[in-house]
């Protein structure tokens, strides 16, 4: 049967860049040589906090040491930078200060940064914040004084349609016309509490379709509608974030890997979606989870009119289609991907790191966290993402809801890209002391009775810090020794090569983290030790950790999926998605049941907790909830 979600319903227009008029004669017919700020976004420069150019973009040297003329969009303060490569493979930002300090010496390991496109991170910004943006109403007749004259428009409502739609009449030339109707096909609407709550508790689409007694596309179009009411539901309560005068932020950030089925037995190969999501410390809330795959682009056209207009040819910062991979882009990309087994082989946490390092610092300068290999496909419908764009976004993101809050600290997981993405949206924030940001190394190969017996050690040690059975001590009490634990290691910190961070091994143990590093990729000298070891204890991914496990365990899509024994490493889960869509629109769905109904043992959801929701929210709610406001 045909998958409904497979056509796409949702234009995604992309906005394409025009250079402005310069006076410089330089500029007049070919692109800056670093990309211009887009709405306030330059992710381009000096990502080193302590760096004096961090912050900074101005002058920008070649190889014979001349400088070009940028416009002042561009000066943000003294720094010194030089490019080096060029051709459409991209071009590397070097910056000058750290590449004369680690010349002196200095534990600087990492001195360039491939250049970026700064209109695909809006673009990208732009679709996965839209469900937070209002729609403008635009007077649908051609000939209205709104559309010629570009004028205002100007509407009010005017009743309502008998299926309960809002109509509105234009003030300009007095036309009526109603929103869209947004519960078409919702004959049985009956039926969707049901099925909303069978759909975030682990049954398939054909079981579903069985239980209900409805056929496979009507349980898809009702899919698609309970999407809408949980983006729109979504939108009703998190357009307060923005508002809300957070004193503390501590959020945990890590990425799912998610595979498509093959649907072409001839053309066995996945194709990869990854999945980030960041996660509140003290309440669970799950304020984003978003996946580096776009339903509403054409990756056919923009490849062709890539091709046909030469576009393809240019840097890779300066692509109109910069955010999406193009099939050629791909298997050029899959033929020059270096091996990453050695990972598979590393025997303790301190050798992932170094070989992570390693891999970052060679072949991966891009901040990508792909990995392609000749198992891998590009979807056929809708467009893959650059994955590294998705992380900026998820992180500019953040910033929109978090822009009011006093301090964030932010617990990453060691990926390729994601201190960068940090880095780079929360630039600001960092520089006035207002944000901090850690790197997570946890182990994941443990066995239960490994687990166990860490944990007898930790308590073994709190007790001889103390001097009483760790039974004994208050909760405070317990904190307090790790504290102190913590504030020894960090005078003795552990360097690891290929590593710019200086790290620690965190004394708190559990069985979901029983082993882990820890390294600031802030500056924290503005806080005593005491601080600094309060802030290291409190780092964990656990709250994002366990929205994964909660969603893999209740939702048959993200199963983890098992290898085939036949084919060549390839993976093949009965339940896993054909089409990529079905990861996004799922695990919107799931976001929002698991914030706002979801209750813990104490009956309490995160949206509570965050103080979002009063109670726990009935799925009726949700799925009607203009009803009740």
């Amino acid at each position: 049967m045909t998958n409904p979600l497979e056509a796409p319903t949702i234009l995604y227009i992309q906005t394409v860049w025009a250079l402005p008029e310069m006076g410089k004669k330089s500029f007049q017919n070919r692109p800056p040589r670093i990309p211009f700020p887009v709405e306030g976004i330059q992710v381009n420069g000096c990502r080193n906090p302590a760096c004096e150019n961090f912050l900074t973009l101005s002058s920008i040297k070649s190889f014979d040491e001349s400088e070009d003329g940028l416009p002042e969009a561009f000066q943000r303060g003294g720094g010194s930078y030089r490019l080096s490569g060029s051709g459409k493979n991209g071009a590397f930002l070097i910056c000058e200060i750290c590449s004369e300090r680690k010349n002196q010496g200095e534990n600087i390991t990492v001195v360039s940064t491939t250049l970026k496109s700064n209109q695909a991170v809006h673009e990208e910004l732009a679709r996965i914040s839209k469900y937070l943006d209002d729609v403008a109403l635009n007077c649908p007749s051609e000939k209205c004084d709104s559309n010629i004259g570009k004028k205002p428009v100007s509407v009010k409502k005017n009743g309502k349609t008998k299926s309960g739609n809002q109509r509105y009449q234009c003030l300009l030339c007095g036309k009526s016309f109603s929103e869209r109707p947004k519960s078409r096909k919702q004959k049985k609407p009956h039926v969707n509490k049901l099925l909303f709550r069978l759909l975030v508790n682990k049954e398939p689409i054909r079981r579903i379709a069985e239980i209900l007694g409805i056929s496979e596309s009507t349980v898809y179009d009702k899919i698609r509608f309970i999407h809408r009411q949980c983006l729109d539901f979504a939108k009703s309560r998190e357009k307060k974030l923005e508002r809300t005068n957070f004193k503390r932020l501590y959020l945990s950030t890590d990425r799912q890997i998610l595979m498509t089925n093959w649907s072409n037995r001839e053309d066995k190969r996945n194709s990869e979606l990854y999945g980030v999501a960041t996660a509140c410390l003290n309440s669970s809330y799950v304020f984003a989870f978003n996946f580096n795959y776009d339903d509403s682009v054409d990756a056919y056209a923009a490849e062709k009119e890539s091709i046909e207009s030469g576009d393809y040819e240019r840097a890779k910062h300066h692509r109109k289609h910069a955010r999406i991979w193009l099939s050629r882009e791909f298997s050029e990309a899959v033929k020059n991907q270096p091996p990453r087994g050695q990972l598979a082989f590393a025997g303790n946490l301190r050798e992932e790191i170094k070989i992570k390092s390693y891999f970052d610092q060679k072949f991966n300068l891009s901040g990508s966290s792909e990995n392609l290999d000749l198992t891998k496909q590009l979807p056929i419908r809708g467009a893959l993402v650059h994955n590294e764009y998705t992380m900026l976004a998820h992180f500019y993101l953040l910033k929109r809801l978090f822009k009011r809050a006093e301090k964030t600290r932010f617990f990453l997981d060691l990926d390729s890209g994601m201190k960068t993405a940090y880095i780079s949206a929360f630039r600001e924030e960092i520089s006035e002391g207002q944000s901090d940001g850690f790197l997570v190394r946890t182990s994941k190969n443990k066995t239960n009775d490994e687990k166990k017996k860490l944990v007898a050690q930790f308590r073994k040690m709190v007790s001889e810090m103390a001097g009483i059975p760790v039974r004994q001590l208050t909760f405070k009490d317990l904190l307090d020794v790790t504290n102190d634990i913590i504030a020894e290691r960090l005078k003795k910190p552990i360097k690891i090569s290929n590593s710019p961070e200086w790290w620690i091994e965190h004394p708190w143990v559990s069985k979901s983290e029983p082993e882990k590093l820890v390294a600031a990729v802030t500056d924290l000298s503005k806080y005593d030790i005491m601080h600094q070891a309060n802030l290291y204890r409190m780092v964990t991914l656990a709250p994002v950790d366990r929205f994964f496990m909660n969603i893999r365990r209740m939702s048959m899509y993200f199963e983890r999926p098992f290898q085939s024994g036949t084919g060549m490493g390839r993976i093949w889960h009965g339940y896993s998605a054909y089409n990529p869509e079905m990861y996004t629109v799922i695990g919107d769905i799931f976001r929002v049941h698991y914030n706002y109904c979801r209750r813990s043992t104490r009956k309490i959801t995160p949206a509570m907790k965050l103080g979002l929701a009063k109670t726990p929210i009935p799925e009726e709610k949700i799925l009607y909830f203009r009803k009740y406001q």
